[in-house]
């Protein structure tokens, strides 16, 4: 089942919406089938509900009002997916049915505002139900499950496999290890997530001869992870099945999420100076209209960051590592999960002694590694981070931002904010063919290298991330480059549109009055660059 985004924007996914699915394996009884629904009735209906082994009667699914249904075109389908009417309204929906099998089918779902806040205008959801056969293992391979897309892709239903990386407790034999390790392999190979919490169960069978298990799986490939929420099992009650009702939910990438970005600082400064010793800006045109200068500027000055970033390392921030974790930290809990399972094995005092020991060791670990790296960061406090340390050690002040109308979250009170400071401006008269002005100073070596002294390297960098210590290397290897790149706009009489975005930034200031200044903005390093050489001149 997919549940109805959260909002109601018009068209695709919003920046606030969130879409819920719901997983569950119905056992081909009505009762448990129709119970999820049920259970959905308060708050915003799921989007899309996602059955395995769902009845039927006469060759027909059941039907539920609000919900659209998709099976592969046989007699008794083993997977299905049901999709509220208010999302078929906003996105375009194909179904896809592999001819390889019959119990596995797969949704395209198109937006033209692009999916989860990213650029892809489509993403795919895959349902899967494995059922164990012989002589094949399964009724649904991985080739056909796992599949390798350029866009957002999760698949998830009952795979039938155990596997530690789900169930880390559970003591595999060599057949429960064989049979889910192309699976795992074929995850890892294309860089897929695994999305269950581990040693969470999703099946608790009705006989006491067989003990839970994780075979209810999802997976996200890398496109797809970062719009990835949360895998609760549960939360809905029971349904009558020996199978848990899971909600998995997505969520549109924030603007102020961390992403991978460029670590400047390590840059290849020597691997670079031969390049860019020899680096050439291509030449301006003659008579430009607007729109071509800055499609000129904005290529080039593309080109020479491209180059610089790609000698160096990406920086991967996570939600999940702590600044205070360390290689240690993951290691102990594998040592714990270990020593857990050849206690649960042997049954021994020795072996539940040492597990129980491994178990405090790692706790013991973490809140050793908290106080190290509290007492590394006071002892390495200076003047620029004393307010830092303060302010982590102070009770939390409440905070003073005033309500806006429709500003229910950060991102739309920043905005409310901009808005309001920075109103939106008739655009300009269109100028025409740009001509050089005979009168104006041209850029010198000599000013620009005076500017980029006056420039701080901790100044924020602005939008793009460059810091003036990169132009300022660059300089330093090749003047003629940043001449060359920005004489042509004061000739011109040109500032280029990427020049003047710039991050905004709301200050909780208590030293200013109610009719607060507007918030400081931060343009990209080259835009202040630019604008302090032509104060030079």
């Amino acid at each position: 089942m997919i549940n109805s985004p959260d909002t109601t924007s018009c068209q695709g996914l919003g920046p606030t919406d969130n879409l819920t699915l719901v997983q569950h394996n119905s056992l081909g009884s009505w009762d448990v089938f129709l119970s999820p629904f049920s259970s959905l009735t308060e708050g915003p209906p799921p989007a899309r509900v996602i059955p395995q082994d769902p009845p039927s009667s006469k060759d027909f699914l059941p039907s539920f009002s609000g919900f659209k249904s998709f099976a592969p075109p046989v007699g008794r389908p083993r997977v299905a997916c049901y999709i509220s009417t208010n999302f078929l309204r906003r996105f375009a929906v194909l179904p896809s049915f592999p001819p390889e099998t019959d119990d596995f089918m797969s949704l395209n779902l198109s937006t033209p505002q692009g999916c989860f806040g990213t650029s892809s205008f489509r993403f795919t959801i895959g349902n899967a139900y494995a059922r164990p056969l012989t002589p094949f293992p399964h009724s649904v391979s991985p080739e056909s499950s796992l599949l390798d897309l350029d866009h957002p892709y999760l698949v998830a239903g009952d795979f039938n496999v155990h596997n530690a990386a789900a169930d880390p407790s559970r003591l595999l034999s060599s057949k429960e290890e064989k049979e889910s390790a192309p699976y795992f392999d074929r995850a890892s190979d294309l860089g897929f997530t695994l999305l269950n919490t581990p040693a969470v169960y999703t099946r608790f069978p009705f006989s006491g001869n067989h003990r839970p298990s994780t075979i209810d799986l999802a997976f996200a490939n890398p496109q797809m992870f970062p719009a990835f929420c949360s895998w609760d099992a549960s939360s809905l009650p029971s349904t009558g099945s020996d199978h848990a009702p899971i909600i998995i939910t997505l969520r549109p990438l924030s603007p102020y999420n961390d992403k991978t970005r460029p670590r400047w600082e390590e840059a290849d400064w020597p691997g670079l100076t031969d390049k860019l010793k020899n680096w050439l800006v291509p030449p301006t045109p003659q008579t430009p209209s607007p729109d071509q200068l800055n499609q000129w500027f904005s290529t080039a000055l593309a080109a020479l960051t491209t180059t610089i970033e790609t000698t160096g390392p990406q920086s991967r921030p996570s939600p999940g590592p702590k600044p205070w974790w360390t290689p240690l930290l993951t290691t102990l809990p594998k040592e714990f999960t270990k020593a857990a399972r050849k206690a649960k094995k042997a049954q021994t005092p020795d072996s539940y002694n040492i597990a129980r020991q491994s178990k405090l060791g790692y706790f013991k670990a973490i809140k050793r590694a908290k106080a190290l790296y509290w007492a590394d960061f006071l002892a390495k406090t200076s003047p620029n981070n004393i307010w830092t340390a303060k302010q982590l050690v102070a009770p939390r002040k409440t905070p003073r931002f005033p309500s806006l109308p429709d500003a229910s979250d950060p991102v739309a009170f920043h905005k409310a904010l901009l808005d309001h400071f920075f109103p939106a401006k008739d655009p300009l008269p269109n100028r025409g063919r740009l001509r050089k002005n005979p009168s104006a100073t041209p850029l010198t070596k000599e000013e620009i290298k005076l500017a980029l002294a006056k420039s701080s390297p901790s100044s924020a960098p602005g939008p793009d991330g460059i810091p003036y210590s990169v132009w300022k290397q660059v300089n330093l290897i090749n003047p003629a480059i940043l001449v060359e790149l920005l004489s042509p706009l004061v000739a011109f009489g040109y500032h280029p549109p990427s020049l003047k975005i710039a991050n905004g930034v709301v200050l909780d200031n208590p030293a200013w009055p109610p009719t607060t200044p507007p918030p400081p903005s931060a343009s990209s390093s080259l835009s202040k660059l630019s604008q302090k050489s032509s104060n030079e001149c």
